[in-house]
């Protein structure tokens, strides 16, 4: 319960600079804020997770964790697909918590328990719904009529990317016998932990960028 507080401040504090600085401040100033949070990434948990005099280290940083954020900025310097980033950030965000809620209170089927011991298949499904409802609030509020169909399929693939990518990253604390990637973000273990999932669904979010943007601005589904 006291790791859950400590998580709901520091996550509610966050979120809040976060968004507020997505939704009312220029897009460069977002931009500064990741490569801000990429550069605490690489410098205070990427080390800690390898040994810097390893090839490994220079070998996989390229792709994980620097090319996701360079998506993530172009994607936000790009005013037909900005926008994007607030489906993204809602359906991830939302699971995540909703997981660690529901994951926490009644979680007890591991998914993959030699990788991480804390994620449930119970958990997995609470965030599923909180970001199904999630991304519905979103579309409801932009006046985008879709079918709770696609709502269902397309929340489903992001979250399981996202899913992927949380157990990505603590393969790579398990294998570095790290608990936490980095000790900046009191309850929630690091900003990697925080931006693991995001990291894998941006990738998905670019490659579809026109689909998406087509589907999102319209009602055709």
């Amino acid at each position: 319960m006291k790791n859950l507080i400590k998580r709901s401040i520091t996550g509610f504090i966050l979120g809040t600079i976060f968004w507020l600085v997505f939704v009312y401040c220029l897009p460069i100033y977002f931009s500064i804020m990741l490569v801000g949070i990429l550069a605490q990434i690489i410098f205070f948990e990427w080390t800690r997770l390898f040994d810097i005099k390893k090839p490994l280290f220079w070998l996989l940083m390229p792709f994980y964790p620097v090319l996701p954020f360079v998506l993530l900025i172009m994607l936000n310097h790009a005013p037909e697909y900005r926008d994007l980033l607030f489906y993204l950030f809602i359906i991830v965000f939302s699971h995540d918590t909703g997981s660690y809620i529901v994951g926490s209170i009644i979680g007890k089927h591991k998914i993959f328990p030699h990788v991480s011991p804390g994620k449930t298949w119970e958990g997995f499904f609470g965030g599923y719904i909180a970001a199904c409802i999630g991304l519905w609030f979103l579309l409801w509020e932009q006046e985008h009529i879709k079918t709770w169909a696609f709502v269902l399929s397309f929340t489903f693939i992001v979250c399981v990317l996202s899913l992927l990518g949380d157990l990505f990253e603590s393969w790579l604390k398990r294998r570095a016998d790290k608990k936490d990637s980095g000790f900046f973000l009191p309850g929630h273990g690091g900003f990697l932990d925080r931006f693991d999932g995001i990291l894998f669904a941006v990738v998905f979010f670019y490659l579809l960028k026109d689909y998406l943007v087509t589907i999102f601005q319209t009602n055709i589904i």
